[in-house]
């Protein structure tokens, strides 16, 4: 059990030595939790604003008066030796301690490109909070860290791992996954969302949050971002461009997210699909599945026919219809889970999950009609939102991943609704468009099994 494994670690004075670049509201969560956790401390934060990272300890029962700061790798290893919790403000000395695992928790993809890289680099396992960068370049780096003896994984506690742990369970008893995916309250009018909309969209008052953000998870992009991760670990496809993102009760997931011929929206199985707990005209579902991760799988008639047999005592949802079964977990406890990840990375070297190839990509449309010379302002702006889009539709469209939009200019013009291709844009240079340039270029087949 971990649990027992990692309380060994705390008496024998050996625990797992983490440390984590950034702490805004996730790399908070992660730090104050470590902090109780037992075999395992945060060595290490690296955070420009270091009243934040003060914080997050002070969160975690950490007394500010045991912090140190470090200017160099050898503060941060003294520290390590002594068990004092250490501030800096430089990754690159982070990465070159003596810390045995780095979380990348920085939520900007090219920040959390480059850290990730470095960490490889130096000999770490990286746990990578910023699916942006996972979405945009994961496959590459998963390869990097195979190759330099480490491991690459994703967040456990963030949907993403955890759907993938549902699809990863459910093929190891020999079922297969029809559709996977979360719940989240969307309705089509939220695309075109800019960070103004957030304060009354969400019910916010003052100004204690990021509005780009939170206009984020609005607009979709942030779903199609989480979406497209579970796709490339789980080696699923989107059966249309954007998901179906339909509103579905609890218990009614089986018999809509199902073959067309079946009674159901998809075309095809294997699919990651995001579903509403709102309906268009924004009443709520029933009973809904938002903040939980779900799997559809289709098993052997036997099998089905069996847990149906049950009726309500094993709580399972079967579709009257498709015949297929229902797994899911209602909730997720985001930044305060990512230690189980760490445990099992560093007790059993088990990623939470892995890029597998690139299987589903997040490219950009226009939220508006964009005139020629507009900059683009990314995730969560004004100017485009993110959508799901099969690899091989994108790379034969040429169309620019979501997470390089950031300050590319527009050659043309674009209207609403409009997808962004490489050849309507002049892109800056940038570490993470450089290695996604590599990646497009060196391979585009999935892992070996």
């Amino acid at each position: 059990m971990l649990y027992r494994r990692l309380l060994e670690r705390d008496r024998n004075d050996c625990p797992i030595q983490v440390g984590i670049i950034g702490a805004g509201t996730f790399g908070t969560q992660i730090i104050s939790r470590i902090c109780r956790a037992p075999g395992m401390r945060i060595a290490a934060v690296a955070e420009l604003n270091p009243d934040r990272a003060r914080s997050a300890f002070v969160a975690g029962g950490v007394s500010a008066a045991e912090l140190r700061e470090a200017n160099g790798v050898a503060d941060i290893n003294r520290g390590i030796e002594s068990r004092a919790p250490v501030l800096t403000r430089d990754v690159e000395v982070l990465v070159a301690s003596n810390v045995d695992v780095v979380i990348e928790a920085t939520g900007n993809p090219e920040a959390g490109t480059r850290h990730a890289y470095a960490a490889i680099e130096a000999g770490k396992h990286v746990v990578m909070v910023t699916v942006e960068a996972d979405v945009l370049v994961g496959p590459w780096l998963r390869r990097f860290a195979d190759q330099r003896g480490v491991i690459y994984t994703m967040a456990y506690g963030d949907e993403p791992a955890l759907a993938v742990e549902l699809c990863d369970w459910a093929r190891a008893l020999g079922m297969q996954v029809v559709a996977a995916g979360k719940g989240t309250r969307f309705i089509p009018s939220f695309r075109y969302a800019v960070p103004d909309d957030v304060p009354r969209l969400y019910g916010f008052t003052g100004s204690d949050f990021n509005a780009k953000v939170f206009c984020s998870f609005l607009d979709g992009t942030k779903h199609a971002i989480e979406m497209a991760a579970l796709a490339n670990a789980a080696e699923l496809a989107v059966d249309v461009p954007g998901m179906h993102f339909e509103a579905i009760d609890l218990r009614d997931i089986c018999d809509r997210l199902c073959l067309q011929e079946a009674g159901g929206i998809l075309q095809r199985e294997g699919v990651v699909e995001a579903i509403s707990a709102m309906r268009a005209d924004e009443t709520w579902m029933e009973r809904h599945l938002r903040g939980g991760v779900y799997a559809v799988v289709r098993a052997e008639p036997q099998a089905v026919e069996s847990l149906r047999s049950y009726g309500e005592i094993i709580g399972m949802q079967i579709g009257k219809r498709s015949g297929h079964a229902l797994i899911y977990r209602p909730q997720h406890f985001v930044g305060h889970e990512v230690p189980i990840g760490v445990a099992r990375l560093m007790l059993d070297g088990q990623p939470a999950g892995q890029p597998q190839g690139l299987f589903v990509d997040v490219i950009a449309a226009a939220k508006r009609p964009l005139r020629a010379g507009t900059v683009l302002d990314g995730e969560g702006g004004y100017t485009v939102y993110g959508l799901c889009e099969n690899a091989d539709i994108s790379r034969a469209e040429r169309l620019v991943p979501m997470a390089l939009t950031q300050n590319c200019v527009l050659r043309r013009d674009i209207p609403c609704d409009g997808r962004i291709h490489y050849d309507d844009v002049e892109a800056p240079d940038s570490f993470a468009r450089e290695l996604r340039q590599r990646q497009d270029r060196e391979f585009v087949t999935p892992f070996a099994a």
